[in-house]
């Protein structure tokens, strides 16, 4: 289904605030990331790689956090960059073939 720029606001508008920030640290990571590193691998191997990667550190601060100490800001860290690269995967893919 193909959300148009009103269906868009309507359904952000009724989002709980602590959503809205999330989505919103998100993007800013995403921006962040696209000006830090404007290329993005033309396949998608090394694309999902990259979110991996970032969901490989999420994974590792929760186990430091459980087992080490560690800080929950950091898996709210990590956790902001896998979504934010998840973005700029589907970004950074082809369209979705129609259906014939």
């Amino acid at each position: 289904m193909k959300l148009n720029s009103d269906m868009c606001d309507a359904l952000f508008y009724q989002l709980p605030i602590s959503l809205k920030r999330n989505i919103i640290s998100m993007l800013q990571e995403y921006q962040s990331a696209c000006d830090k590193h404007p290329e993005w691998p033309a396949n998608f191997i090394e694309g999902a790689a990259i979110v991996c990667e970032e969901s490989g550190e999420l994974i590792r601060a929760a186990l430091q956090e459980k087992y080490e100490k560690g800080r929950y800001y950091d898996m709210h860290k990590e956790a902001i960059q896998t979504g934010a690269m998840a973005l700029r995967f589907l970004q950074n893919a082809p369209a979705l073939p129609q259906h014939q």
